[in-house]
């Protein structure tokens, strides 16, 4: 399958930890008023040497809490759909979708960032801000991601990540067109596999 939609002083350490509570104050107040995103995002996924592997478009929903509509169009079809208790990866060209439970690994995954809990940020991640982007660092060192970006535009709405995982891949994702808190039918985050579609279940 395609690859889809894929870390002494005292007072030194109060000064980073004060650091870190900002920052996450400050994102918490950027993504609270956000109950719902949908626009468009172009990937790119580079690898450790800044080679470009691949560049991939598409749309996608995002409704707190934990749901998430992630359609790749461009060059492989894909689509990732969960809603916060299931998940599926549905591969059209392969006629296959995968399908399985929502843990809290997957729960801190980037785009589920968005639509995740809030209040479950500084719990999860190291947050520190710079020249106007918040860098989250996950507590849990089985997380599916080393070190994340994130950017808001002057309109409030998040712009870019960028994704770095621990194989030393970045992913960059630039985001247009988005609507903050439309009316989104829940029906879209919630999969029905098309006749002759083959189902592997990883329970």
């Amino acid at each position: 399958m395609k690859s889809l939609l894929r870390n002494s002083l005292v007072a030194l350490g109060m000064f980073a930890g004060a650091a870190w509570a900002d920052a996450t104050d400050e994102l918490s107040r950027l993504l609270q008023p956000l109950a719902s995103i949908s626009g468009n995002f172009q990937q790119t996924l580079i690898d450790e040497r800044g080679e470009v592997l691949q560049k991939s478009s598409g749309n996608f929903s995002v409704q707190r809490p934990g749901k998430l509509r992630w359609q790749t169009g461009e060059p492989y079809p894909q689509l990732l759909v969960t809603n916060n208790k299931k998940l599926w990866l549905y591969d059209p060209d392969l006629e296959q979708v995968t399908v399985r439970p929502v843990d809290k690994r997957m729960k801190e995954t980037p785009a589920l960032l968005l639509g995740g809990k809030v209040e479950e940020i500084r719990g999860s991640f190291n947050v520190s801000s710079k020249k106007g982007a918040y860098h989250l660092t996950p507590k849990n060192s089985s997380a599916p991601f080393k070190t994340m970006e994130i950017r808001f535009g002057n309109n409030g709405l998040p712009s870019a990540m960028t994704v770095r995982d621990g194989m030393g891949q970045t992913t960059k994702i630039k985001f247009s067109g988005l609507k903050a808190n439309p009316q989104l039918s829940s029906s879209i985050f919630n999969f029905k596999p098309p006749k002759g579609t083959d189902v592997i279940r990883d329970e």
